[in-house]
């Protein structure tokens, strides 16, 4: 099918206070602060903007929705590529939002098929509140897991400055919670017979629980309202066993001044990598325009 063929897709919703406290509360599971060994700020998230996770996770579902309508997934293993969120200002909690969701581009990966998706949100008065843009690659089942890909070039550890690191407990719990929180029920992030039947060694954790991650270690270390665009690119699963298993996510400045991203396991594969732009610190209490 060709972009224009998928239509578009528009729709409204709202993100309660109540919504953003039950998100942030399945984050707050995984723990993580207590590794931060500089100053975490008091307030991460203001108590009335909802966590840039929570709307990433809204625009995930609203693109699927729309692929739904034309995609058949029958005997296809659906994963998440690459994600990306720009803020373009903060939206408040109980504000109604609309969604405009457009495919973009549609390439052939193999047996499957990887289609980018673009979600756009407004408020009330039509002004943009953010954008968010997904690849998403519909494939067969995986034949047997991929090898580990090699560690990305970068510092040594003992040069990464340890303020800048956060740790995460990733459970099977947390994973479940997540899925409630977000809408994301695939069955390979809760299912050990799915997940081996679509090729993985185990249940996997959502790319967008590493995602909003990611999101709450910037919020924690620059303030939310300073997370201008978050973009990650899912380079492996993160595998659960029923052990659980551990999610380490860092950043480092970039010459330009972008924050650089990665997210790796308990062994340092890893898991994604991206970056980060921030909004210039708020003097006020209006609303930052980009």
């Amino acid at each position: 099918m060709t972009p224009e063929e998928y239509g578009v897709l528009e729709s409204g919703t709202q993100i309660t206070e109540a919504d953003s406290e039950r998100f942030d509360a399945v984050l707050a599971s995984a723990g993580g602060s207590a590794l931060h060994t500089g100053p975490v700020r008091a307030a991460a998230r203001r108590c009335d903007e909802p966590p840039v996770g929570l709307l990433a996770a809204l625009a995930l579902q609203a693109g699927e929705l729309l692929l739904a309508r034309a995609v058949r997934r029958r005997g296809l293993v659906a994963l998440h590529g690459v994600q990306k969120l720009r803020m373009l200002r903060r939206p408040r909690s109980g504000a109604a939002l609309r969604s405009t969701a457009a495919v973009r581009s549609v390439k052939p990966l193999g047996a499957g098929t990887a289609t980018e998706v673009v979600v756009s949100f407004a408020d009330e008065s039509g002004d943009a509140v953010a954008e968010s843009t997904s690849l998403l690659v519909h494939s067969p089942p995986l034949s047997a897991p991929a090898a580990p890909p090699a560690p990305a070039p970068g510092r040594a550890a003992a040069d990464v400055d340890p303020a800048r690191v956060s740790t995460y407990r990733i459970t099977r719990e947390l994973v479940a919670g997540y899925a409630a929180v977000s809408g994301d029920r695939n069955p390979i992030h809760l299912s050990e017979e799915a997940a081996r039947g679509a090729g993985f060694d185990d249940v996997i954790a959502h790319g967008m629980l590493t995602f909003a991650l990611a999101g709450r270690h910037l919020a924690e270390r620059v303030g939310a309202d300073r997370i201008g665009e978050l973009q990650l690119r899912f380079s492996r699963p993160l595998h659960v066993p029923a052990g659980g298993a551990r999610l380490t996510v860092t950043d480092r400045t970039a010459a330009n001044g972008a924050l650089v991203l990665a997210a790796t396991d308990a062994v340092g594969t890893p898991i994604a990598t991206g970056r980060a732009a921030l909004h210039p610190p708020r003097t006020d209490r209006g609303t930052h325009r980009a």
